[in-house]
């Protein structure tokens, strides 16, 4: 239950702890969450130090987002901790222990909008970020209250974090969410995706975690400050594909989430550059509202 690491196309796994998971698990849905999340400290405050790259570019992370809002960050443990909280949550989420009387809508407009286009089985691409929990959008689409939709399929790099995808689909509660590795992305993928979102597909995909490495790869876009790149092929896929395009955030308050959706393109002609500065610019500015719920524990800028 810790962060993957990776910078570029040198990708390393911090091992998931199975047995910590279970634990988790059973304390969550027997004790409650506030004993959860007491259980998820003690386990952060014995591995904090043995986490250093975490904990470098979690600096990092801190010492660009200070420069940028001239204010005090969040600590590391802080950090940290909001992860392993969040992490906490997430299997719960998938235990139907965590449901939407938990979460407080921001952007009520911008919600209600996208769960009309779910409720009328319309595409959408969904280009989500390590701010918060982004695996934790099923909260939203298993809310009785949207009926039934349509099949959700989230791309990750699958190669970079074997262990924690292996974990999703064995306490995945969904039957209709399908998990593919960004390596798939091909014309024959493509061409199935375009169909899945005529069919009402929800397609979502991270905008702020590279896949490899290489200008031809990635765009560089100012990020708290400093340039950063991004992946090329999330933006150039979603516009391509030629549907709205929305981001959303969900983010740890302690005992409730917040939601906030944006839509980054109402009738899917963006370009992909225009994208790819929508969404940096949105994340930014949620960044800076929840400093603590940036998960990207690896060198983001560069080390």
């Amino acid at each position: 239950m810790q962060p993957s690491v990776s910078k570029g196309s040198e990708k390393r796994e911090v091992p998931v702890c199975e047995w910590g998971v279970r634990l988790v698990l059973w304390v969550y849905a027997h004790l409650g969450r506030r004993v959860a999340v007491w259980l998820v400290g003690g386990i952060m405050l014995c591995a904090y130090p043995f986490l250093r790259k975490a904990r470098r570019a979690s600096r990092l992370y801190q010492q660009r987002w200070r420069e940028h809002t001239g204010r005090p960050c969040c600590s590391g443990f802080a950090h940290l901790y909001t992860f392993a909280c969040t992490m906490a949550d997430r299997l719960a989420c998938r235990d139907h222990l965590f449901g939407m009387d938990k979460v407080e809508v921001r952007t009520r407009a911008e919600y209600e909008e996208l769960c009309a286009r779910y409720r009328r089985h319309e595409g959408v691409f969904c280009i989500a970020s390590h701010l918060g929990c982004f695996d934790m959008l099923r909260v939203l689409f298993e809310d009785p209250a949207q009926g039934q939709g349509g099949e959700i399929h989230v791309f990750m790099d699958t190669a970079a974090t074997v262990q924690f995808a292996r974990m999703q689909s064995r306490y995945a509660s969904r039957s209709d969410l399908f998990v593919h590795s960004v390596e798939e992305l091909g014309l024959a993928l493509s061409m199935e995706m375009a169909q899945k979102l005529d069919e009402g597909a929800i397609v979502v995909m991270a905008g702020d975690r590279v896949w490899r490495a290489g200008a031809k790869a990635n765009i560089r876009v100012p990020f708290l400050g400093c340039e950063a790149d991004f992946p090329r092929g999330c933006f150039k896929w979603a516009a391509a594909l030629q549907c709205p395009v929305y981001t959303f955030c969900l983010t740890e308050q302690g005992a409730h989430y917040d939601l906030r959706v944006r839509c980054l393109s109402a009738d899917g002609t963006a370009p992909a550059q225009s994208l790819a500065e929508a969404y940096v610019r949105t994340l930014e500015e949620w960044c800076v509202m929840y400093p603590q719920n940036w998960f990207n524990f690896y060198p983001f800028w560069g080390e």
